[in-house]
C-alpha cells in the first residue's frame, strides 16, 4: 500500500500553499476598520510520519480523548488571541470590530473573483463581512492545538504538544492578502498521562505561549 506523508498541522483550512506575505511599510498609516475573527478549532490529535491507509485506520482511536477534553476546558486560544490582536491594532490606531462567528471551511464561499498580477489572494471570499460589520479588512486567524503524534506505520514513535496559527489580513474590497503568516510550535512530552494529564496541558500551554509571543512580534515590530 502506498505510503502517505501526513502533516496535519499545515492543513489550516484556509490558505494551504499560500506563500508568506509581509505587511507593507505604510500599513499602519491607513485609517481602516479591521474585523477580527479568531477561528479556534477544538483540540485534536494531529499526525506526522509515514502511514498507509490501514495504518491510519488502526491509529485513529480515542486514546487521547480525555486529555483533549481537558485541554478544551482549560486552554482558550480564541479569547486570548482576540485580546492580543485587539490591543495591538487599537494601539496602532486601527478601529477594531470583534466578529464572533464560526468559520466552516466546508460551506464557506470560495473566492472566484479577478486576481491582479503581483497580488496574493484569500482562498475564500469574506466580502459578506464587509457589508455585515462595516469593516474594510479582516484579520482572520485559524487556530489548531492538541497533540502531534509521529508514526511509522502503526507504531507511535513520538508525542508532542502542538499549537499552530495561520494568520491573514484580507482586504475585503478585492480579497487580496495584506498579510499571510503561519506559526507553529511543538513541545516534547514525557509521562503525558501523569497527574491527570498535567504535563500534556502544560506542554500545550507552553507551545501556545510561544506562538502568541511570535504573533505579537509580527505586528509590534512593524
Amino acid at each position: 500500500m502506498k505510503k502517505l506523508l501526513l502533516l496535519f498541522s499545515f492543513l489550516l483550512l484556509v490558505t494551504s500553499c499560500v506563500p508568506k506575505v509581509a505587511l507593507s511599510a505604510d500599513y499602519w498609516q491607513k485609517p481602516t476598520k479591521v474585523g477580527i475573527l479568531i477561528n479556534a478549532n477544538p483540540p485534536a490529535k494531529f499526525k506526522e510520519g509515514s502511514q498507509g491507509l490501514l495504518d491510519m485506520a488502526v491509529t485513529s482511536g480515542d486514546k487521547y480523548k480525555e486529555a483533549l477534553d481537558l485541554m478544551g476546558q482549560n486552554i482558550h486560544p480564541k479569547e486570548e488571541l482576540t485580546g492580543i490582536y485587539s490591543e495591538i491594532f487599537k494601539a496602532k490606531g486601527k478601529e477594531v470590530v470583534i466578529i464572533d462567528e464560526k468559520f466552516d471551511y466546508k460551506t464557506a464561499k470560495k473566492f472566484a473573483g479577478e486576481k491582479a498580477e503581483g497580488k496574493k489572494y484569500s482562498n475564500y471570499d469574506f466580502s459578506d463581512l464587509k457589508t455585515k460589520y462595516g469593516v474594510d479588512e479582516l484579520l482572520f486567524v485559524n487556530v489548531n492545538y492538541g497533540f502531534m503524534i509521529s508514526y511509522y506505520g502503526m507504531i507511535e514513535t513520538g508525542k508532542m504538544a502542538h499549537a499552530a496559527v495561520d494568520t491573514k489580513i484580507i482586504d475585503l474590497n478585492d480579497q487580496h492578502l495584506i498579510l499571510a503568516n503561519q506559526n507553529f510550535k511543538n513541545e516534547v512530552l514525557k509521562k503525558w498521562k501523569d497527574n491527570n494529564y498535567e504535563n500534556s496541558l502544560q506542554g500545550v500551554r507552553t507551545a501556545l505561549d510561544k506562538v502568541e509571543t511570535e504573533e505579537k512580534a509580527v505586528f509590534i515590530t512593524q
